[in-house]
C-alpha cells in the first residue's frame, strides 16, 4: 500500500535585521502553490521588534536575548516547528524568495527521496546560478557550490533553502551552533550522509543575494568541518588551502584580512569537537 503523501510542512525562517527581505520572502511564502502550515521566525536579538502583516497562514516570532548566528537560530525556529508536530521543515534565510511552486515541488520530493531536498539557487544581483548542491574535495582541501546539473555524489547544500523532516534533525542533533555562520550547512549535510540520508536537487528555483564569509571564519570554519569529518586528509589539506589563501591575501597587499585567515585556522584547531 502507498504511503500517504504528507503535505504540511513548517517554515523556519533565520532573521536579523531585514524586515524588507523578510516581508519579501513571507509575501512569497503566501503566493505558494502549497503554502506553509505555519511559520517560525527566530530573530536573532534584533535592534527593532518584527512587524507581521496578516496571512493565510499562522507567524510565530520567537525573539532570542543574544545573536546565536544562523546556526542558533536555526535551530531554535527548527525546535518550535517540531514541538507543533510539524514534520517536514524548510529552513530559510529571511532574504530568500521561492518560485510559486518551489515548496509543492520540495516537499513531494521529499516524501519521495527523504534526506534533504533542495532547489537550485540564483543570486539575485546578477540572475546566475550560484549553486545546484556542493562538493568537498578531502585530496585539494576544496569545499565549493556547484553549478552543473552534476547531481552524483553530492555532500552539501546550501543552507539558506533546505527542507528535511523532523527525524533527519533529530538523528544528527540540529545545526552545531560552534560554527555561528557559515559552513553549519556544510556540516549539517555531512552529518546527515555519515547516518545513512541522502542528498536530492530539484528542478526548482529560489534566488538569494549571498554574501561570503569573512576570511577568519572562512579559515576557522572550514577547519572545524574537516575535523568533524574525522579524515586527516582533509583536515591536512583544508588547513594547507587556508594557508595558502592567508598568503596570497598578503602578496596583494590584504594585510588584516591575511592576519585574520590565519587566526582563524588557529581558532579552528583550538576548538573542542562534539
Amino acid at each position: 500500500m502507498m504511503k500517504e503523501m504528507d503535505q504540511k510542512w513548517a517554515a523556519c525562517i533565520v532573521y536579523y535585521q531585514d524586515q524588507d527581505s523578510l516581508n519579501n520572502l513571507l509575501n512569497s511564502l503566501e503566493f505558494q502553490t502549497l503554502k506553509p502550515t505555519s511559520v517560525f521566525i527566530a530573530d536573532n536579538n534584533s535592534k527593532e521588534l518584527i512587524k507581521i502583516n496578516s496571512f493565510s497562514f499562522p507567524v510565530k516570532t520567537i525573539r532570542l536575548d543574544e545573536n546565536k548566528g544562523f546556526a542558533g537560530g536555526a535551530n531554535v525556529a527548527i525546535k518550535e516547528a517540531i514541538n507543533n508536530n510539524i514534520t517536514n521543515l524548510m529552513l530559510l534565510s529571511q532574504d530568500v524568495l521561492l518560485d510559486k511552486d518551489s515548496a509543492q515541488k520540495l516537499v513531494t520530493q521529499l516524501n519521495i527521496s527523504g534526506g534533504i531536498v533542495f532547489p537550485t539557487m540564483i543570486n539575485r544581483n546578477d540572475n546566475t546560478v550560484f549553486s545546484k548542491g556542493g562538493k568537498i574535495s578531502k585530496l585539494w582541501g576544496s569545499i565549493k557550490l556547484a553549478t552543473k546539473d552534476d547531481n552524483k555524489n553530492l555532500d552539501w547544500a546550501d543552507g539558506s533553502c533546505l527542507i528535511f523532516t523532523s527525524d533527519l534533525f533529530k538523528s544528527v542533533n540540529g545545526l552545531n551552533e560552534k560554527f555561528f555562520m557559515y559552513f553549519e550547512d556544510v556540516d549539517f549535510c555531512l552529518q546527515a550522509k555519515s547516518k545513512g540520508f541522502n542528498l536530492t536537487h530539484v528542478s526548482t528555483v529560489a534566488s538569494q543575494t549571498p554574501n561570503g564569509p569573512s576570511p577568519l571564519l572562512r579559515s576557522r570554519n572550514s577547519v572545524l568541518v574537516a575535523r568533524r569529518t574525522g579524515s586527516t586528509l582533509f583536515k591536512s589539506s583544508v588547513t594547507k588551502r587556508n594557508i595558502l589563501g592567508a598568503i596570497l591575501l598578503l602578496a596583494t597587499f590584504r594585510v588584516e584580512d591575511s592576519k585574520n585567515r590565519i587566526k582563524g585556522i588557529f581558532q579552528g584547531w583550538k576548538m573542542k569537537i562534539d
